[in-house]
């Protein structure tokens, strides 16, 4: 994603040697004003992307540029349009009172702007001047792509980080083996989710997987590579429960087969709708190779759900972390939610972290494959759920208080949250996503930007 530093230059009359000192009202008052000003931000904004670089979003700074006039912005027009977002620095009041209309004009040669202006006890020009115009941007509902952001550089990461998750999305291959799973919305939810969100799709039927699965099978080679890659998963579990040596090798095995998919397709997200028939034509499940494709930032997704993994996709990139797909519960006499699913990332906190523990199962239902039973570390989440017809999103923001171990999928996590009863009644879609982190500044950006109401519990 790129990135610009847009600066609306202020006219001659703020940019002489000395402090004007008529009419003076929130704006720079000379050049050495300006250029301190220049300074201060630009130095924000390289410490701002370097902590996103940190984070594992891929964002570079363009060159900054600066707009004085109508003719400013007629040439640099296809400068503009290079960046993914353009952050505007309002030190004049160009889209108010200008007879350039320099900010609609910024707006209407941009993917995304963002208006970014600061409190300092003498700079004050943007936020009295923008939010006029961006009202009136709404009222032409031109501003699904603009923002504003007063004061709190937070906020701006969080913009950046929403417009990163989408940028990434509209240029996504998914992998899908099987159709998409009609009890989640099926192939109607999976065509809107497919124009709304941009990503394209390739498919392989069951027949094709299970022919794959019984090649490598048979491939002694194969074998001991399958072999090796769950040795290091048992390895690193507390311990092994339930799974035989011939179930881990099968384990091993489909994830062969859905690395194979993955590269062949140069793709960085993969689904299977898996409970399915491929579960006794292959005796295996794709338990354990989701739980490492997530952790290798391939982004697996169970059970073909079509919404459910549009969030996996968004929460995954917004955080830079592996997320968690389950199936939600509510308790609400305890006040928490209970989230469950028969995979799990081990690295939740962050792929440079260190691997929660886990324990080595079988999925619970089939009895077959292996997987996690991952032991979640307290801490505050933030967990969504996306309606069938992509109209409405429910965001909550919890905190982790345990791991139980009730007669359901293998890796549990009860969240605590404000009011369970309200997330009852505004139940969206049937997977939700889990993701470490405050995400919900995300999320609503994400919302806004695709016309999707967010239903917010915090």
């Amino acid at each position: 994603m790129n990135v610009r530093l847009l600066i609306i230059k202020p006219i001659d009359r703020w940019l002489s040697e000395e402090k004007a000192e008529e009419g003076y009202w929130g704006f720079v008052r000379c050049r050495e004003d300006y250029e301190k000003e220049k300074t201060n931000i630009h130095r924000q904004i390289e410490d701002l992307i370097a902590n996103l670089r940190g984070e594992g979003i891929e964002v570079d700074l363009l060159p900054t540029i600066e707009i004085e006039n109508v003719d400013d912005l007629l040439e640099r027009t296809e400068d503009l349009r290079k960046a993914d977002v353009n952050l505007v620095l309002t030190l004049f009041p160009a889209g108010w009172i200008s007879a350039g209309d320099l900010s609609y004009g910024i707006v209407a040669t941009s993917n995304y702007v963002v208006f970014y202006d600061q409190f300092r006890p003498n700079i004050y020009a943007g936020t009295l001047f923008n939010p006029p115009m961006y009202k009136r941007l709404e009222e032409h509902k031109l501003s699904d792509k603009i923002f504003l952001v007063e004061g709190d550089p937070e906020k701006l990461k969080a913009i950046l980080r929403a417009v990163y998750a989408l940028r990434r999305i509209s240029s996504a291959k998914l992998v899908c083996v099987g159709p998409m799973n009609l009890a989640f919305g099926g192939w109607l939810s999976f065509k809107k989710g497919s124009e709304i969100f941009g990503y394209k799709t390739r498919f392989y039927t069951y027949s094709k997987f299970v022919e794959d699965f019984n090649e490598f099978l048979k491939d002694k080679y194969r074998r001991v590579e399958a072999e090796r890659v769950i040795g290091e998963f048992t390895s690193g579990a507390v311990e092994v429960v339930e799974p035989t040596a011939e179930k881990l090798l099968r384990a091993g095995i489909y994830y062969m087969v859905l690395k194979k998919y993955v590269e062949e397709n140069e793709a960085d997200w993969i689904t299977v709708n898996c409970l399915s028939e491929l579960v006794e034509r292959t005796k295996a499940t794709p338990c354990f190779a989701f739980s490492k494709l997530n952790d290798d930032g391939i982004v697996a997704t169970c059970e073909a759900d079509p919404t459910a993994m549009i969030l996996h996709y968004l929460m995954r990139h917004i955080s830079g972390k592996p997320a968690f797909f389950n199936d939600p519960t509510v308790n609400e006499k305890d006040g928490t939610l209970i989230l469950a699913h028969c995979t799990s990332p081990t690295k939740l906190l962050g792929f440079n972290e260190s691997a929660l523990p886990y324990q080595v199962r079988t999925h619970h239902e089939s009895n077959y494959g292996a997987t996690p039973k991952v032991f979640f570390r307290e801490g505050e989440v933030t967990i969504a759920g996306l309606s069938f017809d992509m109209d409405e999103m429910l965001i909550v923001k919890g905190r982790i208080v345990g791991s139980p171990n009730l007669r359901i999928c293998r890796s549990q996590v009860e969240v605590k949250v404000a009011n369970p009863s309200g997330i009852l009644r505004e139940w969206r879609g049937f997977h939700w996503v889990l993701v470490y982190g405050d995400y919900v500044e995300e999320l609503q950006a994400i919302c806004k930007v695709k016309g999707i109401k967010a239903i917010i519990y915090e």
